[in-house]
């Protein structure tokens, strides 16, 4: 692993929101790492375990929410003594937005743990400015029960992710609107936000495979918290999508109000993961969308729910 930002434009690599002249190729999971740091001194009297995180280099964007919500994970996990402990459940509100100029720090509160569940509070502060709280449960896998592969749900009747045209090729072929705002170039793990997407056109629910890059040797928290990077990734489009006006999602700008998750099973990096939303409420200004990620088994891995706001939409104006 590693990280290589070289001095000269590749339009095969990154997004929209690249640096001109600039390429990161560094890896996902060295992305979302997080270093102990110290507290700050209006902290010292309290439990309070202090982490720093980069935001992605290379990209002029605000910072991704789930970016915040994986390295927010991460902090959390390192508090947690028992290495049995996974994350189970996480809960975030979004303050304000980030930016890419300037150090993440996590500063995690213990607040329990107990026989079976570990509680952790986090706050992502920026320029001394509080951006997210994030609230997380990690728990044995016994705690709350294996899935029985047995009762795994039927995959839907979908084509198989490498028979589905990747973002790049989509924009090339004119296929229908995705509703995804930063397609990734032909080299996705260089992109500012490195997930490989399949949209699957023609379907009642809005549905895409993806996959991350694959990693080996790590804990079970650093696969989930991958995961949960990956969640964050075209969830809003689902609110489009309900009411018919997925077309123009893309020119929308949103904002997500809070995002929380449930992890259903031990998950991998480097698989493919079939994601559903809907949205089962909708304003013309705001919305509430759904996820179920399952594996290529049909077996539900994880579920995802996000409240966002239309703050505007670009062709009006």
């Amino acid at each position: 692993m590693g990280s290589s930002i070289g001095d000269h434009e590749d339009t095969e690599d990154g997004d929209n929101t690249s640096v001109a002249g600039v390429t990161n190729r560094e890896d996902l999971v060295n992305r979302l790492a997080v270093e102990p740091c110290r507290a700050p001194d209006d902290r010292l009297d309290r439990a309070i375990s202090s982490f720093v995180g980069r935001p992605v280099e290379g990209f002029t964007q605000r910072t991704f929410g789930g970016h915040l919500i994986a390295q927010a994970v991460l902090a959390s996990a390192a508090t947690v003594d028992d290495p049995e402990r996974v994350v189970n459940s996480l809960h975030a509100y979004f303050l304000i937005s980030g930016s890419h100029e300037h150090p993440l720090r996590y500063d995690v509160d213990a607040v329990r743990d107990g026989r079976s569940f570990s509680i952790r509070e986090t706050t992502v502060v920026q320029n001394a400015r509080n951006l997210t709280r994030l609230s997380a449960s990690f728990c044995a896998s016994a705690a709350v029960g294996a899935p029985n592969d047995a009762e795994a749900n039927v995959l839907p009747a979908v084509p198989h992710p490498e028979s589905l045209e990747p973002l790049h090729r989509r924009r090339h072929l004119g296929l229908p609107a995705d509703g995804i705002k930063l397609p990734t170039r032909r080299r996705w793990e260089t992109a500012s936000r490195p997930v490989d997407i399949r949209y699957i056109d023609d379907s009642e629910r809005r549905c895409f495979w993806f996959r991350t890059a694959a990693v080996d040797g790590v804990h079970q928290n650093v696969h989930r918290a991958i995961l949960a990077f990956a969640s964050d990734r075209s969830l809003l489009p689902a609110i489009a999508h309900a009411r018919g006006d997925l077309a123009g999602a893309h020119t929308m700008r949103t904002a997500s109000i809070d995002h929380s998750m449930w992890f259903h099973a031990d998950v991998r990096a480097g698989d493919w993961y079939l994601y559903l939303q809907d949205s089962p409420f909708h304003t013309p200004r705001s919305g509430l969308a759904r996820g179920s990620i399952v594996d290529e088994r049909g077996r539900p891995v994880a579920s995802v729910v996000q409240q966002g706001l239309i703050l505007e939409h670009k062709s009006e104006n």
